[in-house]
């Protein structure tokens, strides 16, 4: 298939207007980015030195808080940027993927888990305790009177059995929490784990997948050997050391430990993309012209390889979820508000009997791993690598 700017992968830009590799080469885009970086390190050097305690109102940041910054901040460099300058040319794609129902649900979902993750706590606010308030049933449901802790329903009560009502539609749990409240925080936990252990998959797979294939001999050796032995090292007991001896049962940890030992897979797709791509005859001619191996590394080798690393993360981000919800059930997660994890635990017997509580949480981790999947799947599809030049 002959190789054409238009046949750029969505969201991403081949640059064939510049060779150049001198100070001109520096977009505007990458100038704010670093602008942005020496930001946010000034206000990490005010916070450190000069506040004691929250730096805004009652924000008091944690490491994690600072880890997910840098995180939005890379997302926003290599995911939103590029998709808003380069949605008028990859018209084709985007008409792909609306033909698809499911693609389109799935990315739904995952839009409204990203915003509510951001702002559900600060629009329908934190989990609350109201032992006055506690097993109340979801809407449209009742249970037995007695199991409300002997005080009266919130809802209608008639005959023993206690109905549920709109003030708590999914019900609450056995401290009074709305559930609804506790599901929007969980999805708050999972976005703030998921966008920064996924960011750091996608720096470090990304920069040994594309050297690894586009230097190839010993630097491909070395590199691929270290990933076979990564991949031999199970990160949910390395966390559990770490998290247990030094660093905390934190989401810091988790995400450090997690997207530092689980890009293996990743960066071999990368090395895969990179072999195949740079003997096309956009790298030759790039080469020819005089381009740095920055240069062709980074305007086309590295921008071609993002349709094969977000249908991975597609894959590593519900896994993430999953395993931070695991590992607070079995109390070895800890967040700053009660997790996803622990509340289910709570709401089992023989601890608790609202079974509401986990038919929730369980059908927001089902439907956000699904959406996940289905979106991946959508995106391998439509930007399928093999017709990207």
């Amino acid at each position: 298939m002959p190789s054409t700017e238009h046949d750029a992968p969505l969201f991403t830009r081949i640059d064939w207007d510049s060779q150049s590799t001198g100070a001109r080469d520096v977009r505007p885009r990458t100038v704010a980015f670093a602008v942005a970086v020496l930001a946010l390190l000034a206000l990490y050097a005010y916070d450190s030195l000069y506040v004691d305690g929250a730096i805004v109102d009652t924000w008091d940041l944690s490491r994690m808080d600072w880890l997910f910054f840098v995180a939005v901040l890379l997302f926003a460099r290599y995911v939103l940027v590029p998709a808003a300058t380069s949605l008028d040319r990859s018209t084709d794609h985007v008409r792909a993927f609306l033909r698809r129902p499911a693609a389109v649900a799935s990315f739904a979902w995952i839009a409204g888990f990203g915003v509510l993750g951001v702002l559900g706590p600060e629009l329908i606010g934190m989990p609350r305790v109201d032992f006055y308030a506690d097993y109340q049933p979801p809407v449209f449901t009742s249970t037995d009177a007695a199991s409300v802790g002997g005080f009266e329903c919130v809802g209608p009560g008639r005959d023993g059995v206690c109905h549920g009502t709109w003030q708590y539609p999914l019900g609450t749990t056995q401290q009074g929490e709305n559930v609804v409240n506790v599901v929007m925080f969980g999805a708050h936990v999972a976005l703030k784990l998921s966008l920064t252990a996924a960011m750091i998959m996608v720096v470090v797979a990304t920069a040994v997948g594309t050297a690894a294939g586009y230097y190839g001999g010993l630097v491909d050796d070395v590199l691929m050997r270290y990933v076979d032995v990564q991949q031999t090292i199970p990160a949910v007991v390395v966390y559990i050391i770490l998290a247990t001896m030094y660093l905390g049962k934190g989401l810091f940890t988790l995400a450090l430990v997690f997207g530092l030992l689980n890009w293996g897979g990743i960066a071999r797709l990368v090395r895969s993309e990179t072999l195949e791509r740079k003997q096309a005859g956009y790298v030759r001619a790039a080469r020819s012209a005089g381009a740095s191996d920055v240069h062709v590394v980074r305007r086309h080798l590295v921008p071609n390889s993002t349709g094969t690393v977000a249908a991975a993360l597609t894959r590593q981000i519900p896994l993430l979820v999953l395993v931070q919800v695991g590992l607070a059930y079995l109390s070895l997660s800890v967040v700053d508000m009660r997790s996803l994890g622990g509340i289910l635990r709570q709401s089992l017997p023989p601890f608790g009997v609202g079974w509401w509580v986990s038919a929730s949480i369980t059908a927001f981790l089902v439907v956000t791993v699904v959406a996940f999947n289905v979106f991946g799947d959508a995106i391998r599809d439509v930007v399928d690598p093999q017709e990207v030049a």
